[in-house]
């Protein structure tokens, strides 16, 4: 009996301690929640797209049609010999790559044999001019005799006459004779038919040539044109063609009109030139091009011009576009569409998209005069996103 009252206070100090235990910490809790603050709230910012626009204007704007090609002489001439013989001489700087001024000799034949024909012939020509004389004063004297006096025969006045005939001819002859051996002896000279120069040299001093053996090979460098094949769909859509007038070609195409064209070298864009548009070579059916023939303008004083052989890119001047929105090519996506920025917001406008040239897209409907276009490129951009214009472009 005595142990179980013993006990009986130990465990109600133990329920004790555990339910003040209990009740401190559940005091402590409410204490610290009462002072826990609650966070702050903060409004929840939109943030905007950081863009270039331009301001869209109607403008004209002419075509520009591209192409490439390499520049080309006109004339190329293979000097030929018309007469055999032993070249003599040649020009001193008869050599790839000099310019000879036209009428410069380049070449001389030996024209010994020549020369003495064209001798013998005016000799012969002395003799027989001197028969002709006798013979006319033969038939002089027996035409009055047999006339006035009636002395003499018929036959013997025919035969006289025949006699000045005969010599006649052979003068004839003989004068053909004289005048082709001073052709042939002309033909030992070759001159330069034109200021040019030289390319290819196939003959040397002394050696036996024959009539139709190739010499030299000469170019004109003031008469130089690019070839270019054009899209024939661009070219049919915008290169400038003149009316056919009557009696030309039924199947072919107008005349060009004759347009300044750009010439640059593509190893070097600072070297370029002039020139204008000449014709229309030929509609090649392999790649479906329209080859046009570009005729470059004459700049004899650039000590490094466009010269033959030189590949290089070409800017042929089509139609003028009337009232047409110019935008850089990224700001026009795949769809035909443009992003406007309306009351500071990112708005979709579909568009006509007339022409992509280089950098360029040219845009005939779908905007207005003085809309904001946004020429930054944007992948898949919200609607009515909230937009930060950070520059304004200018119209290409």
């Amino acid at each position: 009996m005595s142990n179980k009252e013993e006990r009986s206070p130990s465990i109600f100090i133990r329920l004790l301690v555990v339910l003040l235990v209990l009740g401190a910490g559940s005091g402590g809790f409410f204490v610290l929640k009462k002072l826990k603050q609650p966070p702050q709230m903060k409004p929840v910012k939109e943030r905007a797209l950081a863009v270039e626009v331009m301001k869209a204007q109607p403008t004209d704007r002419r075509v520009m049609l591209g192409g490439f090609g390499e520049i080309t002489a006109t004339t190329k001439v293979v000097l030929s010999s018309e007469v055999a013989g032993r070249v003599v001489s040649t020009h001193e700087q008869l050599e790839a790559g000099r310019t000879i001024a036209k009428g410069t000799v380049l070449i001389n034949l030996d024209e010994q044999d020549f020369q003495l024909d064209y001798e013998t012939a005016l000799s012969r020509l002395k003799t027989l001019r001197g028969d002709l004389t006798l013979a006319e004063n033969e038939l002089k004297r027996l035409t009055q005799l047999y006339r006035k006096n009636k002395v003499g025969t018929l036959p013997s006045l025919e035969q006289a006459e025949a006699a000045v005939n005969s010599i006649v001819n052979q003068m004839r002859q003989i004068e053909k004779d004289r005048d082709f051996a001073e052709l042939r002896r002309k033909r030992c000279v070759i001159r330069a038919p034109f200021d040019c120069r030289i390319v290819e040299v196939s003959v040397e001093k002394d050696e036996y040539v024959t009539a139709g053996k190739q010499l030299v090979t000469i170019v004109d460098d003031s008469t130089l044109e690019v070839q270019v094949a054009l899209d024939s769909r661009e070219a049919a859509n915008w290169l400038e063609l003149q009316a056919k007038t009557s009696g030309g070609p039924v199947n072919w195409f107008g005349r060009p009109e004759s347009v300044p064209c750009r010439i640059t070298w593509t190893e070097n864009e600072s070297l370029s030139g002039k020139g204008w548009l000449d014709r229309i070579v030929r509609f090649d059916k392999q790649t479906r091009t329209l080859v046009v023939a570009v005729r470059l303008q004459p700049n004899s004083s650039a000590p490094f011009p466009l010269t033959e052989g030189m590949f290089c890119k070409v800017e042929v001047p089509g139609k003028i576009l009337e009232g047409v929105y110019i935008l850089p090519r990224q700001a026009v996506t795949n769809e035909h569409t443009v992003y406007t920025v309306v009351e500071e917001r990112l708005r979709t406008s579909p568009v006509t998209v007339l022409r992509m040239e280089g950098h360029n897209a040219y845009i005939s409907g779908g905007l207005n005069p003085g809309d904001t276009v946004i020429i930054t490129r944007l992948e898949n951009p919200l609607e009515h996103s909230l937009v930060n214009i950070s520059v304004s472009g200018k119209t290409p």
